[in-house]
């Protein structure tokens, strides 16, 4: 009994050691494919898997982390309040990109999950995968979506944004940091944010507000447009 108490125990500072040791790696081989998130992720699902271990149990234990996302991403706003006054200026700009952005993601999301024969409920589960998981899971079922689904979209969604979206910009010859500090922000959320974060401030703090202005606008949007799209591919 008493031994069970102490594995139990070894759960937090065992995922933060993986998570410390894979950013270890990632700045000794600096490459997407070895994304601190990403490795220690892997790393730890495999270990689960191999001990044999419900991740409900061990999510009891560690779910102090789940908790601290919520001032992790407020602490975003740091170098949201550094670009303030520029932002100001170019708000009309900025609401318009990211308006759009949100109404195609939506759109090519819910669509494209019914065309593949995706139920209504798995495609208006999708449909919110790009903003961050508290509100994501609160769209979702608020517009008959599975919240769980919801979760692992933007869980999926973040991964791979923060791991190929940067090489991506770069590839499509997007190199404003404004440009790309939005793009991070409204595609793949508070990952793709806390990446382009580490290209510059002024990426870090564009794609900050742009996360926010994509949440609010998923949260209005998404009851009206998935509503719209699963009925005229009905």
């Amino acid at each position: 009994m008493r031994a069970a108490r102490m594995i139990n125990l070894i759960y937090l500072p065992l995922t933060i050691g993986l998570f410390l040791l894979a950013q270890q790696l990632y700045k000794k081989f600096p490459t997407p494919l070895l994304n601190p998130v990403l490795v220690s992720l892997t790393a730890l699902v495999l270990l689960l898997l191999f001990a044999q271990i419900d991740y409900s149990h061990y999510n009891q234990y560690a779910s102090v982390l789940t908790f601290l996302l919520k001032p992790a991403v407020v602490a975003l706003g740091v170098p949201l309040y550094q670009q303030l006054h520029s932002i100001k200026k170019e708000l009309p700009q900025i609401l318009s990109l990211v308006f759009v952005s949100v109404v195609i993601a939506v759109v090519s999301t819910t669509a494209l999950a019914l065309l593949v024969g995706a139920s209504a409920q798995i495609a208006a589960s999708l449909s919110p995968k790009s903003v961050t998981t508290p509100i994501a899971v609160l769209i979702a079922d608020q517009i008959g979506g599975q919240p769980s689904i919801a979760a692992i979209a933007v869980m999926v969604t973040g991964l791979v944004g923060s791991v190929v979206g940067v090489p991506w910009l770069r590839a499509m010859r997007v190199h404003h940091p404004k440009a790309q500090g939005i793009a991070m922000g409204t595609a793949c959320h508070a990952l793709g944010t806390a990446r382009i974060v580490e290209e510059g401030a002024q990426q870090g703090a564009y794609s900050a507000f742009a996360l926010v202005l994509s949440a609010i606008l998923s949260s209005l949007l998404c009851p009206i447009l998935v509503p719209l799209v699963s009925a005229w591919l009905a």
